[in-house]
């Protein structure tokens, strides 16, 4: 029988006991906070019975303050443990009419949860609750319906039909508050789609008309707060996208008088504005990381890239590339590019850094070299040390062996053990001089690793 098989019951019962241990903690957290009201509207929310006497008395034992009970602790409990039980079966109402579910109470009733707890049954508050959540029921269908843009009268008569074919009860009230939130925001929907796509705002009366037509009700201010607040973004995202794709203020302006559209030229201008100096900072910070300074490169090619150019363009290219090309024109970074084998431009730095930087390069390089060697030398000496462990064991266990046999006064002495004997004494020998060259040989080899390991040091603290 292996481990698990032996522990199951054990193993399986671990959650129950954790969950016990948390709930008696709460309980002991409850008793010191001394809200019996809070206490009571727990024990009733979680289905168990009103039980002042053996709260009280947990409490007393636990929480080492025995005045919690005193002035009214019992009727605070009492109401509270009554606000529980309503609300939890207020909530199990509330779900089931929500679901568009007829009432379940007798289901919950013979639930093993129910039962289990013996929790006192409540259907005043289950009723209370499907209620709401019946009137929660209708009032999503409804704004569902409503936000589609679908006809008030039409469909309140399609959901009365499927509360008769379901037998459920409808609730016209709530069905008719839950369309009209809807279709208000089936207005400010057609307002910010209008808006987004730089549609007029006059193409709201084709919209009103197909509305009413169809017996759907027309919210024009819903539609044009919408719409006035989305346009702004409109013109903020086209000036956006023209600072980088070659169009201007002038073509946009033009596009929309001719489809009667509101301009926004401030905003355009700002957001355009603002997409070009992000991209003349990025080119400069692209280039001042080992490229040369490119701007009137950059500058003349301008017309084909589809960029525009501004008298702020020099300074914004010019201070993204210093930025970057100070932090590429740094010794570390030289020595770190020289370790990996990555090519430097320097000619891109300072004259004055130039020999620094190249400097710092050779040692990136010459660092490596001396890396390698150490790792092989650490390796050399680690196999020495291997060599030299192994040949203490052997003579020690050669020793034992050597000791056991003098030891021994009733060992048979003849020519075979004589032999034995002499071959002992002969390895013994042997290692009395092989351990000795192995430790001269593990020295040399560590003064090796501390001269790679001196020199590494040596390179990384002269690039400065």
């Amino acid at each position: 029988m292996n481990f698990l098989t032996r522990f199951r019951p054990l193993i399986l019962a671990m959650p129950l006991l954790l969950a016990g241990c948390q709930s008696t903690m709460q309980r002991i957290a409850d008793c010191k906070v001394g809200d019996w009201n809070a206490i009571g509207h727990k024990d009733g929310l979680q289905g168990e019975p009103a039980n002042y006497a053996e709260r009280k008395d947990f409490c007393d034992d636990h929480a080492d303050i025995k005045q919690t009970a005193a002035n009214g602790a019992e009727a605070q409990y009492t109401a509270g443990w009554a606000q529980g039980n309503w609300d939890l079966w207020s909530q199990f109402g509330r779900a089931d009419g929500g679901n568009g579910q007829q009432p379940q109470f007798d289901a919950h009733v013979a639930s093993e949860e129910i039962r289990k707890h013996n929790t006192p049954l409540n259907r005043p508050a289950y009723d209370a609750g499907w209620a709401i959540g019946n009137s929660e029921y209708w009032r999503g269908l409804g704004k569902r319906a409503g936000t589609d843009g679908q006809p008030l009268a039409a469909q309140k008569d399609a959901a009365r039909s499927k509360a008769a074919a379901t037998q459920l009860r409808f609730d016209e009230a709530a069905y008719s508050d839950g369309w009209q939130i809807g279709n208000r925001t089936f207005w400010q929907d057609a307002g910010y789609t209008d808006a987004r796509n730089g549609t007029p705002d006059s193409a709201f009366r084709d919209r009103a008309a197909a509305a009413r037509s169809a017996g759907v009700q027309v919210q024009e201010d819903a539609y044009r707060a919408a719409w006035n607040g989305e346009i702004v973004n409109y013109w903020r995202n086209l000036g956006t996208q023209d600072a980088v794709s070659g169009k201007d203020f002038a073509v946009r302006s033009k596009e929309a008088r001719a489809k009667g559209l509101k301009i926004f030229e401030s905003d355009y201008r700002q957001a355009w504005e603002t997409r070009l100096a992000a991209y003349w900072s990025q080119a400069g910070a692209d280039d001042g990381y080992g490229k040369p300074f490119m701007l009137d490169e950059r500058i003349a090619n301008a017309g084909r890239d589809g960029v525009f150019v501004t008298a702020k363009t020099r300074d914004q290219y010019t201070a993204a590339w210093e930025e970057q090309n100070t932090r590429y024109c740094q010794p570390e970074n030289a020595f770190e590019r020289g370790r990996t084998n990555i090519g430097m431009m320097v000619e891109v730095c300072r004259v004055e850094m130039r020999n620094q930087l190249k400097h710092a390069y050779v040692s990136g390089q010459d660092f490596e070299i001396a890396a390698a060697k150490q790792r092989q030398a650490v390796d050399d000496a680690n196999e020495v040390a291997n060599r030299l462990n192994d040949a203490r064991h052997r003579l020690a266990r050669l020793e034992r062996e050597i000791r056991s046999n003098q030891d021994a006064k009733d060992r048979v002495v003849n020519d075979e053990t004589r032999k034995q004997d002499a071959r002992r004494e002969q390895e013994r020998r042997d290692l009395y001089e092989y351990i000795p060259r192995l430790e001269r040989q593990l020295d040399d080899a560590r003064r090796w690793v501390e001269r790679h390991e001196q020199q590494m040091q040596r390179l990384r603290r002269e690039i400065y």
